[in-house]
């Protein structure tokens, strides 16, 4: 019962009766599907919330903390899955909340800084791209933004801006720097509760229908695993194409390689504070 109420609530997106219509984007022209990147934060920690993490359906990405107790074994274990691995990098705040080891902080020289974030990759096999953990505070600095994404484009990483303030330079400095590199759009979780996460995933599946693509981050709560378990296997019912962060910039680069006034190249930015 719960879901057929899910489905429901979710074809209501569409503002009619037939599903196949949420696979329209206005103004895009006939975009194929809406696709929907799923990005898992703090995972590493724990030991079984990380392998229910794991066991979501389908594509996604989880984003390990450096150092973490059981980073290595999960990042392992998510890579024989084909899940997508990314280090979650401990970023310096403005509340001045403690970060764990390997925190990238602002007093921290270019060569400290490189080190600890070359460490921080190191103890995450398998990491193909990186997100920011907190990072209200070094994410808007732009120095050590552009000594985050020198190391990314040596390693050829990938760069999602977890967008914790609304100065933050990361997604900016990584496009100037050549990095590939994608903005959050919905954080599923900041109140724990199964009606927040529900109208906050809703909101993830509305921007990815008018926008073609959406972003979303959780966290390995109880209740968003609980939520995700339920809902992630509606959504190819409902037209919508899940992939991991990789997948999808690949899927980008090969669209703009054909052709590049393709309106699948969705303008991923353009959606956010200040953005034409």
């Amino acid at each position: 019962m719960r879901r057929r109420a899910l489905l429901a609530s979710f074809a209501a997106l569409a503002g009619a009766a037939a599903l196949p219509a949420l696979a329209r984007v206005p103004g895009l022209g006939n975009v194929e599907q809406p696709r929907l990147l799923l990005v898992i934060d703090d995972v590493g920690h724990s030991l079984a919330s990380g392998r229910r993490t794991l066991a979501l359906p389908g594509p996604l990405n989880c984003a390990f903390l450096p150092h973490s107790s059981h980073g290595r074994t999960l990042a392992q274990e998510a890579r024989a899955l084909g899940k997508g691995v990314m280090l979650h990098a401990p970023m310096a705040n403005s509340q001045q909340l403690a970060l764990g080891p390997g925190a990238l902080t602002p007093d921290l020289d270019k060569a400290e800084l490189q080190r600890i974030l070359r460490d921080d990759l190191d103890a995450i096999p398998h990491a193909v791209g990186v997100n920011n953990h907190m990072g209200s505070l070094l994410t808007s600095s732009r120095e050590p933004m552009e000594w985050v994404m020198q190391v990314l484009r040596e390693r050829g990483l990938w760069f999602v801006d977890s967008r914790t303030t609304a100065s933050t330079l990361a997604w900016q400095v990584a496009q100037e720097q050549g990095v590939p590199s994608l903005m959050r759009d919905v954080f599923l979780d900041h109140e724990q509760t199964r009606e927040f996460v529900h109208r906050e995933f809703r909101r993830g599946l509305r921007i990815a229908r008018d926008y073609g693509s959406a972003l979303l981050i959780g966290h390995p709560h109880d209740v968003t695993l609980d939520y995700l378990h339920e809902a992630l296997p509606l959504l190819d019912e409902l037209g919508f194409q899940r992939l991991t962060v990789s997948a999808f910039l690949r899927q980008q680069a090969d669209f703009h390689s054909l052709n590049p006034a393709d309106p699948r190249l969705i303008n991923t930015h353009r959606r956010h504070w200040g953005m034409a």
